[in-house]
């Protein structure tokens, strides 16, 4: 994956200040990390519920003008993160893509920047799915 300079700049700075990843530690991280992964548990506690807001998230995106938005999920034997995962998730989206406050927002909790977006399909956490 190719990250421009200040893309990766900006990433590396939430990484740093969020999360004290190579930066000075924070007492708070790992409650805060804790408390996450509690909330995550219950969350996702079913395991379709994932992809629902992926989905819900494509749904919410913006797209380019004239362009028919489109949503690809890929599995791959391949580990590409290095982990030991036995697999790999690929989603693939035509979004416009991100910009810093995106990827702020992803790095967040309950800091969306689609919020008051949802316009049809409520696949989301507190809507009802279907299929698209």
């Amino acid at each position: 994956m190719y990250m421009s300079g200040a893309a990766r700049e900006h990433v590396e700075e939430i990484r740093r200040i969020k999360f004290s990843i190579g930066g000075e530690a924070n007492p708070l991280t790992e409650d805060l990390h804790q408390a996450v992964r509690d909330l995550c548990a219950e969350l996702y506690a079913k395991d379709i519920r994932f992809l629902m807001e992926l989905i819900q998230n494509a749904e919410d995106n913006e797209y380019p003008e004239g362009v028919d938005p489109s949503l690809e999920f890929v599995i791959t034997s391949n580990d590409i993160t290095n982990t030991g995962a036995p697999a790999t998730l690929l989603v693939f989206n035509n979004e416009k893509g991100f910009l810093p406050n995106n990827v702020e927002s992803v790095c967040g909790v309950r800091r969306s920047t689609k919020k008051g977006l949802r316009k049809h399909g409520y696949i989301g956490e507190k809507g009802t799915s279907y299929i698209l």
